[in-house]
């Protein structure tokens, strides 16, 4: 197996094109060494979902070690899709998707070529639900929102939608890195948490509220993370600043 000297998670984009352009050039993604993830959510919120499709696209068919997940709002979209398409807003049971940003991506695909649209489309489709790889004998399970912790066997559900009771009640000891619950609302409502969080359960949350205020997109280096940890203590403020890159 390839030993990455990065191993890189993307949490949640919403739409933000121009954070996203700014933190990938922080990021100087070196195909030769490292191995990326995108955790999901490259839609909706932003006015720029079709650019953020568009550019996640051209980086996981440019290289051969970026991968992109599904996220839940690409779940939705892709369950409103099947009901009524692109055409004229329907109300239905898949409403949630354009009552949580899902109206921008709507438009910005219907004004797409129809082969354009049905190509990026195809790509969401494509999507996995979660990434497994290894970092020394540490096994990291990439995935957007998290698994049941009381569960063998994990539901698409779940792994698209969990929240607390994963945060509250999971104690693996596969590391687990998600997106999907902005680290402002983990552990108490708090604006200001703007960065990922390493809790103690082995979970990494990467989803730093891309479109809250003062929100950003983060890219975690989960390995140089792994490294640091092996010092057997708890890690300071400045290591763990280390292990993490933002795009502003």
């Amino acid at each position: 197996m390839t030993t990455f000297r990065r191993i890189l998670a993307v949490g949640d984009i919403h739409g933000n094109a121009d954070q996203l352009r700014v933190l990938w050039r922080k990021v100087a993604f070196d195909e030769r060494t490292d191995l990326l993830v995108f955790l999901g959510d490259y839609i909706d919120r932003g006015a720029a979902p079709v650019d953020v499709l568009r550019f996640v696209r051209m980086q996981v068919e440019r290289y051969e070690n970026v991968h992109a997940l599904c996220g839940n709002h690409e779940a939705m979209m892709l369950g409103y899709l099947r009901e009524y398409g692109l055409g004229r807003t329907l109300r239905g049971h898949f409403d949630i998707w354009l009552m949580n940003g899902g109206k921008v991506t709507k438009k910005q695909l219907a004004a797409l070529p129809a082969e354009e649209a049905e190509e990026l489309l195809a790509f969401v489709k494509a999507r996995p639900l979660y990434f497994r790889t290894t970092h020394g004998a540490q096994s990291i399970l990439f995935v957007h929102a998290g698994i049941h912790p009381r569960r063998k066997k994990q539901s698409n559900h779940d792994l698209l939608w969990i929240r607390e009771e994963f945060f509250d009640n999971y104690d693996g000891t596969e590391l687990v890195v998600v997106g999907h619950t902005p680290t402002q609302s983990i552990g108490g409502h708090d604006m200001s948490r703007n960065v990922p969080l390493f809790l103690p359960n082995n979970i990494i949350a990467c989803d730093t509220g891309s479109f809250l205020p003062h929100g950003r997109i983060s890219c975690v280096d989960v390995a140089h993370y792994l490294d640091l940890r092996t010092k057997g203590r708890p890690l300071t403020e400045t290591e763990l600043a280390s292990c993490y890159i933002q795009s502003a």
